[in-house]
């Protein structure tokens, strides 16, 4: 039987990504599932991912925004390693601006956005614009370009064919390794 370093139980997309970061890393996975990958949550359609408003920094905000970051580079490895697209797109968010009170602070936010994320991304105050773009009481609209969203059912099915392509499958059951 082959070595085992590491056991990841949940086959979820947490899950996959931990077996796959490890796989990247040079470990033996056993990947366990009962019931199969995506089988919770995960199997579900709808992913989003967006950053904290860049104001009261703090380590869980400066953690979220570098992860953010990374995803695309994270998912693009997934994708090339497996050929499974992963539904992944930094796409960015538009947001009305409800009010003279959230239209300051939105301002207040973009400085901060420019100073913390460096010009890795932006968050703007935009003029709202007709066509598709939100209904805003203001007429203002708020522009993030780190927002992304991810389709959890392809980010699944992206993360098994990878491991796939490394040699790890789910097991429904197996003994604890590593």
């Amino acid at each position: 039987m082959a070595r085992i370093d590491v056991t990841v139980r949940g086959a979820g997309i947490f899950g996959l990504s931990v077996a796959w970061a490890c796989v990247l890393r040079g470990a033996k996975v056993r990947l366990v599932d009962p019931f199969g990958a995506g089988a919770g949550s995960s199997g579900g359609i709808v992913g989003a991912l967006a950053p904290h408003v860049p104001e009261n920094w703090n380590d869980k905000k400066a953690f979220q925004l570098e992860s953010l970051l990374m995803a695309e580079g994270f998912w693009a490895g997934v994708e090339a390693a497996g050929g499974v697209t992963a539904g992944y797109g930094r796409l960015g968010r538009l947001q009305p601006v409800a009010d003279a009170r959230a239209l300051e602070l939105a301002h207040q936010r973009s400085v901060g956005a420019a100073d913390l994320w460096q010009g890795r991304a932006e968050w703007s105050v935009v003029e709202a614009f007709d066509g598709w773009a939100p209904q805003s009481p203001t007429g203002w609209l708020i522009r993030d370009t780190l927002s992304a969203h991810l389709h959890p059912r392809r980010a699944v099915a992206a993360l098994v064919a990878a491991l796939a392509a490394r040699g790890v499958v789910v097991e429904a059951e197996a003994q604890d390794a590593g």
